[in-house]
């Protein structure tokens, strides 16, 4: 099945507002959970429409969902990715249910299971990987680049913040927008899922990152003929606009190639190890939850077995019977 062309179909008008409510109902939905929702659901109809004289009946079908989820498992995508769009689908499907007033638009596909997918632990760095990369960065700290990029990532570690999270704070003397940054108290205000607020305090390290790249910061901000840009966000690129979430994982993607270790370090990777160290040091789920931003307990507990991943570690390196004779 080829990639998604621009269709010109009945049911443009229905997806654009279909975006428009995501955006209007859950406010913290990233750019890029939209642009993937649009994609999976631009395929999803132009492969009913590549069927000639395929009627709105026969595109609203269970059989007719089940045969394009099968279609896409013929190209090779990952189960991971088959789940995606099948949860598209639904959301799709649910929404339609509510606000469509053709009966045949309306139907439920909440009962079609996707494929089972293995409950992968979140890789968690140790402390001394921590670290030991952190100890790095500041080594080869010299453009303004890498200043940014070094508050960027204490940031990320000290705060457990989400990559869509960190793009959206603005510096200190900016207005409040998804996010602020409050140097003197040491804490941050982020807006995460749900579209509810939280504040989290910040780390001697990130601050000192922070205002090592506010005075480079300063001196980026000036357009071609020299005038001060006035930028809000308090990441920004080249161009003194917003820091993209896209932009943040390819300056994570670069750092792990120029790494002395051989570890891929992602932006999500540091938020997961900022939970189970301070899980492993304070036992208390309850704050981690606070803290992560999580709505439901449920999916804080999934570092309870990280927890019990490095006890057990340390049991095998340390209980005399526990070592393994070669």
């Amino acid at each position: 099945m080829n990639s998604v062309a621009k269709l010109d179909n009945p049911f443009d008008e229905l997806l654009d507002e279909f975006l428009d409510s995501l955006m209007n109902n859950y406010r913290s939905v990233s750019e890029n959970t939209l642009r993937s929702i649009k994609s999976d659901l631009s395929r999803f109809l132009a492969f009913g429409y590549s069927k000639k004289n395929l009627s709105v009946e026969k595109i609203f079908t269970e059989g007719f969902v089940l045969e394009y989820i099968a279609e896409l498992r013929k190209t090779g995508l990952s189960d991971r990715s088959l789940s995606r769009h099948l949860s598209t689908l639904r959301k799709w499907f649910s929404w339609l249910e509510v606000v469509s007033k053709n009966p045949r638009l309306k139907m439920s596909i909440g009962h079609i299971k996707g494929p089972r997918l293995p409950n992968l632990l979140p890789r968690a760095l140790s402390v001394d990987e921590i670290d030991s990369f952190f100890l790095q960065r500041e080594k080869l700290t010299k453009s303004w680049i890498d200043y940014r990029d070094l508050a960027l990532f204490e940031l990320a570690y000290s705060s457990g913040l989400r990559v869509s999270e960190l793009v959206s704070i603005d510096d200190p003397a900016g207005k409040r927008s998804l996010g602020s940054l409050n140097l003197e108290k040491m804490e941050v205000e982020v807006l995460g899922k749900g579209a509810k607020w939280r504040r989290l305090p910040i780390g001697e390290k990130a601050k000192n990152a922070i205002e090592g790249w506010l005075k480079f910061r300063e001196k980026v901000l000036f357009d071609k003929g020299g005038c001060p840009i006035k930028s809000a966000p308090l990441f920004v690129n080249r161009f003194g606009k917003r820091l993209s979430v896209r932009g943040v994982q390819r300056r994570f993607s670069i750092h792990s190639l120029h790494s002395s270790s051989r570890l891929s370090i992602t932006p999500h990777m540091l938020r997961h190890s900022f939970a189970s160290h301070i899980l492993q040091s304070s036992k208390n789920l309850r704050a981690v939850q606070e803290l992560l931003g999580h709505a439901n307990v449920t999916s804080t507990q999934i570092y309870t077995k990280l927890d019990y991943q490095f006890l057990s570690e340390v049991y095998d390196k340390s209980h005399p019977r526990a070592k393994k004779k070669n």
